[in-house]
């Protein structure tokens, strides 16, 4: 069992993950979290209902790093994510990990625009 310092992913200066290499279980935490009555165990795809849930929370913090530490854990290759709030994940979790964090990155990108105007490259 390794644990994975991730500040700020999903939220807290103090967050961070734990992954069970033998078996390529991370589990997330607050990553993915859904809403709603669902099964234990899920093969669906579970980027929709955390993009929900999203809507509903806004519990993530949309940092220039958070797309970049959820691409990090991608690389892991976990075979399953369990989920804090939601179904255990069996499938590719490395790509359900890097489609999370790219939304995040779009959302960070509309935000930031919507926030502070749009940034333009000094001379």
């Amino acid at each position: 069992m390794r644990r994975i310092e991730t500040p700020h992913v999903p939220h807290g200066w103090d967050a961070g993950l734990f992954f069970e290499e033998t078996t390529g279980t991370l589990l997330c935490g607050d990553l993915f979290t859904a809403m709603g009555e669902a099964p234990a165990l899920t093969e669906h795809e579970i980027v929709g209902p955390a993009l929900a849930a999203e809507d509903v929370y806004d519990a993530t913090c949309l940092t220039p790093a958070t797309g970049p530490t959820m691409r990090a854990l991608a690389e892991l290759e976990p075979g399953v994510l369990c989920l804090m709030h939601g179904p255990t994940y069996h499938g590719d979790g490395g790509a359900a990990l890097r489609d999370l964090a790219g939304a995040y990155e779009a959302r960070l990108a509309v935000e930031g625009v919507r926030l502070h105007g749009p940034v333009t490259p000094s001379a």
